[in-house]
């Protein structure tokens, strides 16, 4: 039976490298959060300075909240497609592990099927010693 330890070793391999993609998919999801976040602690932080600098800072106040909501809106969008994009490399994982777990188990029972071959031969061997033994003594 041909040896598996090889191409265990390629299928870890691939789950790692998969597992590699997807948490830095989820490190850029995480820095989309945080960019939102700042941006909109930013907004409200500007609200308050222009509100208390008067009518005529409110002016200008307006296109910029309306840019900082676009940019917000942008970075949803970005998260969506960033979430599909996560789901199908998670399916992909799953699917290699998958893969990866069937070799492994294939190559784990090949390896006690041979062991067990090899057991099954030494004990014949120590059992034909053994009765070879008792016959010379009880022919003497």
């Amino acid at each position: 039976m041909a040896d598996l330890d090889s191409l265990v070793r390629v299928r870890k391999h691939t789950v790692e490298q998969k597992q590699k993609i997807v948490a830095e998919l989820y490190r850029r999801a995480d820095e989309l959060k945080a960019q939102k976040q700042t941006m909109l602690e930013q907004l409200d932080l500007e609200r308050e300075k222009a509100g208390e600098m008067g009518v005529e800072m409110l002016s200008y106040f307006g296109p910029y909240e309306d840019a900082v909501k676009m940019r917000a809106e942008e970075i949803d969008e970005k998260m969506i497609a960033l979430e599909a994009r996560i789901q199908i490399a998670l399916d992909d994982v799953r699917t290699a592990f998958s893969e990866y777990k069937k070799i492994e188990i294939t190559s784990r029972k090949r390896k006690e099927q041979e062991l067990a071959v090899l057991n099954k031969k030494e004990n014949d061997a120590l059992d034909e010693i053994a009765i070879e033994g008792f016959r010379r003594r009880t022919e003497e």
